[in-house]
């Protein structure tokens, strides 16, 4: 499942070509999207859970972690429209700078591979950079999304905290962590990090 190379992708959704098609019949029937994210694809850091694919959180040691519930910023997503197509690397348990984990291997920059593609994010702003999806998902505690976004080329938003909910994300630090955008350009964070945010009282 990984995408040539780089090493920045962990899983792929089975399930995210059926999930096109329902989309497409949907508003091929009624001319109604299901949000602003109607069928746009998105990789998830394999830190935030699906409940659809494992959650691994880039170790070994959770390789058949299954949650039974996405976290809500994922659910958040899929319900505007997004086809969650698989779980980007990370360094394990997003602890670190160098884009490494026991399940996915280094991720390698998208555009000089002998580089860093930063950290703990690299999965996912590699993935982007390489238009591997359209939207990705990473969370930042000390530069974990800003760092990445940086090596790659990319939009990161680190959101202020309390913006985003931070329930169904396996943490490094729960009083910093916050789950943010990375995209190829700012209206597309904007609309993605409009549609992730809101209340949750499991938060």
């Amino acid at each position: 499942p990984d995408s040539p190379g780089l090493h920045s992708v962990i899983a792929v959704n089975p399930a995210a070509l059926a999930r096109a098609d329902e989309l497409d019949r949907q508003f091929f029937k009624t001319g109604q999207m299901a949000g602003p994210m109607h069928c746009v694809t998105v990789l998830a850091k394999d830190n935030i859970d699906t409940h659809d694919m494992k959650t691994t959180a880039g170790s070994l040691a959770l390789a058949n972690n299954q949650p039974p519930d996405d976290a809500y910023i994922l659910r958040k997503i899929r319900e505007a429209g997004g086809i969650v197509i698989g779980k980007a690397n990370l360094d394990e348990f997003a602890f670190g700078f160098t884009g490494s984990s026991s399940v996915g291997g280094k991720t390698r920059n998208a555009y000089i591979p002998a580089n860093s593609a930063g950290g703990s994010s690299s999965g996912t702003g590699t993935s982007i950079a390489a238009s591997l999806a359209m939207l990705g998902l990473g969370t930042d505690t000390g530069g974990s999304i800003r760092q990445p976004a940086a090596f790659t080329g990319t939009v990161g938003i680190k959101p202020t905290y309390g913006r985003c909910s931070r329930w169904g994300i396996v943490a490094f630090a729960s009083s910093l962590d916050q789950a943010g955008p990375m995209t190829k350009s700012v209206r597309d964070a904007a609309i993605m990090l409009g549609t992730m945010c809101g209340h949750d009282p499991k938060d």
